[in-house]
């Protein structure tokens, strides 16, 4: 047994866990990169793709990060054309953030990157193993979401037809 694959057995969940995450954060950064996105732009227009226009504050509360972070990066966004913000016309304290033509025509770039992650986690395990990893995985998602007082209700599938989510 090599040394490294020691090292890698002797860790804890939560260690491991972590280090799986980090790994399979470099590599979705590494494919949004191709399309000229950072990892967290990717994820908001992908909840932008399904909510369209909704108020800035969700949209930080279900990417679960701060609000201060989401205006960062929605500036950075919005300076490079992937959407627009805008004071609601009833409530001036809402800004409202909406996909540009820009990110409109990324979706099914973008749905590709997503489709060879899912292939590329997928060929590590079976069918059953994929359910199981999932069902855990959300259960985590849920326990961590609860203890941070955000929003645990699971979104539609990243790239479902409006029909599909609501099914």
């Amino acid at each position: 047994m090599q040394e490294s694959q020691r090292a890698t057995e002797e860790l804890s969940v939560g260690q491991l866990l972590a280090q799986v995450c980090r790994m399979t954060g470099h590599h979705l950064r590494q494919h949004m990169e191709k399309l000229g996105l950072h990892r967290g732009q990717g994820f908001a227009l992908i909840h932008l793709w399904h909510h369209d226009g909704i108020p800035q504050r969700d949209l930080a509360q279900a990417m679960h990060i701060r609000p201060a972070s989401v205006t960062n990066m929605l500036q950075r966004m919005e300076r490079d054309g992937w959407i627009t913000r805008e004071r609601d016309a009833e409530d001036q304290r809402l800004v409202r953030v909406f996909i540009t033509a820009k990110a409109k025509g990324l979706r099914g770039e973008a749905r590709q990157v997503f489709n060879t992650m899912e292939e590329e986690l997928g060929a590590v395990y079976t069918r059953e193993e994929q359910a199981t990893l999932r069902r855990l995985l959300l259960k985590l998602h849920d326990r961590f979401a609860a203890e941070g007082g955000t929003d645990s209700h699971h979104h539609p599938p990243f790239f479902a037809d409006k029909d599909e989510a609501s099914a």
